[in-house]
């Protein structure tokens, strides 16, 4: 059964993290997108042709195209000052490349896993990466400083500017962070899985445990002291490579990214009216779908993944989202969060409705590739809206599995509507519709879930069946849901999906069916949201500028100011288990 949360209760379940981490596109019988995430996975390259940007010399950049004398200075001073590149990608950061750049040379350049991992974990300074036996050689006092990073705030790509601290050892401070609390000094980090005496000592000039021990590590002319008091051309003063300041705040990673990222057109959002929540003189509710594909911690970690799902959620002025692919039970709770505590500029400048929002969260509703699948909702409770329960589908004792991923079912009061919300993700088709059949089986038993839901709510008419049903509507199979008086309140013919490659989409795999009684109470408006999904925070494949889910959200329109059946939704789901019999 689903549990209700708020967004600032710690949550818990560790293993969920490690299950839903998969890299590997998902075959659903089209194309999927590599998962959305910040923290790539780095990939040892085998190929000797590769220049390896961690030991290569200035003139080996210079036999890349497009890299001259200069360039090639910036990328080795660069990679001097943070301690070495823990992937490709921040090679885009350097003075004179950027992402336009990089995304050209990309092809030949690697990073070495075993030789940068044993270099990154080492505490001395000497084994800073250089790429020539001089550098090697230096002393400490020729080293250059690194930021100061507030461990209490920091995300985890913060984290990792630390030398010495790698994507788990970041990921176990959060992790450790978020269950105990804020660090109250810095030898409470040894409490950490994987932190020592030997790497506090090391990492301890660059850690701090709030903003206000900035000014006992800033010198008189504001260059900050991290270890090397003698320099002043460290990663957080050399304006000529665009780098600011980490701070506590993530949006820093959009402006530190920003002077790389302008060439991209999604890199500012459209000027959007807030919208009034009124059709007609009349007060409304938007329900909105979405299947954010493999949305779990990681990816929901994304900046750009944040800010595309939290300002599509206010730009369209959504009240309940039914989200289908989480990937875990935590991932909508960075969500939840954002929306209420706005860290990402954007999301804090909107100037429309901001709304206080919670949500729920299934269990698992079954599997997708290499993890299990979970489903939620998300609301805003200043719309007046009210979850009254929720709960998986069930299967009766002896039946067959009606369903490879159970129904999430809501009841929700919005004001003095009340309805029945049903989020289903079908059977995919498969790469050559060899599981069409499966998939059409489950389509027939959609419908039967509506009954179901009606003889556990005697006189309940106002259900909403919407999700992911892997095939347009106007298809013969959903004849079943024509002829129980279910009408899909989508405009007619518009794609539902969506990459970088076909951003109009080809297909329409979402929808939003309404009952007979439902549509009483439909305004006529609805959507099918393809702007703005895309941030240049988001990786597509080794480039940038990639989509959040390679689905859109659609939603409808609903008044909410009467309700037109007399059925109670307040009796209890946490014991009720909807059974459909085998037909």
């Amino acid at each position: 059964m689903g549990a209700i949360n708020s967004c600032c209760i710690p949550r818990h379940a560790d293993s969920h993290f490690k299950e839903a981490r998969s890299s590997t596109p998902k075959a659903k019988g089209h194309r999927r997108n590599l998962s959305a995430t910040f923290n790539m996975t780095l990939i040892e390259e085998k190929n000797p042709n590769l220049i390896n940007v961690n030991y290569a010399s200035e003139e080996e950049f210079m036999t890349l195209p497009g890299i001259d004398r200069t360039t090639a200075r910036n990328i080795i001073e660069y990679r001097r000052t943070i301690g070495g590149f823990r992937k490709v990608e921040e090679v885009a950061l350097v003075s004179g490349v950027g992402a336009a750049k990089l995304n050209s040379i990309r092809d030949e350049l690697t990073v070495s896993i075993s030789r940068q991992a044993s270099l990154l974990d080492r505490n001395s300074e000497e084994n800073s990466v250089s790429g020539s036996k001089s550098d090697v050689s230096k002393s400490d006092t020729e080293k250059k400083g690194r930021s100061v990073i507030n461990v209490n705030t920091a995300n985890v790509f913060q984290l990792m500017e630390i030398k010495g601290i790698g994507q788990v050892l970041a990921e176990n401070i959060v992790t450790y962070r978020d269950k105990k609390g804020a660090f109250k000094s810095k030898e409470d980090l040894v409490k950490v899985k994987g932190i020592g005496p030997n790497l506090l000592s090391a990492i301890s000039p660059f850690v701090i445990l709030s903003d206000k021990d900035l000014k006992e590590n800033t010198q008189p002319n504001g260059n900050v002291m991290t270890g090397d008091h003698n320099h002043s051309n460290s990663v957080n003063n050399c304006k000529h490579d665009g780098m600011k300041m980490l701070s506590t705040s993530t949006e820093n990673m959009l402006e530190i990214l920003e002077p790389y990222i302008k060439d991209f057109k999604e890199s500012v959002r459209p000027k959007v009216k807030p919208f009034k929540f009124k059709h007609k003189n009349r007060g409304v509710v938007r329900i909105a779908s979405w299947n954010l594909e493999r949305f779990d911690v990681e990816k929901a970690t994304n900046p750009g993944v944040r800010d595309v799902v939290c300002m599509t959620i206010l730009e369209n002025g959504f009240g309940i989202v039914a989200f289908q692919e989480l990937g875990d039970q935590e991932a909508i709770s960075k969500i939840c969060t954002e929306l209420n505590k706005p860290s990402l500029p954007s999301v804090r400048k909107w100037q429309g409705h901001k709304g206080s929002w919670k949500f729920v969260v299934s269990e698992a509703t079954g599997r997708m590739y290499r993890s299990n699948e979970y489903n939620g909702f998300l609301y805003d409770t200043t719309q007046g809206i009210e979850p009254l329960g929720s709960g998986l589908l069930q299967k009766s004792a002896k039946a067959k599995k009606p369903f490879v991923r159970k129904p999430y079912i809501g009841t929700f009061k919005i004001k003095k509507l009340d309805c029945v919300i049903v989020s289903v993700h079908l059977k995919a088709t498969g790469l050559d519709n060899e599981d069409l059949g499966q998939l059409q089986e489950e389509v027939e038993k959609v419908p039967n879930v509506a009954q179901a839901l009606s003889e556990h709510y005697p006189g309940e008419e106002d259900i909403i069946l919407l999700g992911d049903f892997n095939l347009t509507p106007d298809a013969e199979d959903f004849d079943c849901m024509r002829d129980k008086g279910y009408k899909c309140g989508l405009p007619t013919g518009v794609f539902t999906n969506i990459s970088n490659k076909n951003p109009k989409g080809s297909k329409t795999y979402d929808h939003i069916w309404l009952s007979s009684s439902t549509l009483q109470v439909f305004s006529g408006e609805s959507g099918v949201v393809r702007e703005s999904l895309t941030s240049p925070l988001i990786p597509n494949g080794w480039s940038w500028g990639g989509v959040v889910s390679d689905h859109c959200p659609v939603w409808v329109e609903l008044y909410t100011g009467k309700d037109l059946d007399d059925a109670d939704l307040n009796k209890s789901l946490e014991d009720v288990k909807f059974t459909i019999a085998n037909s």
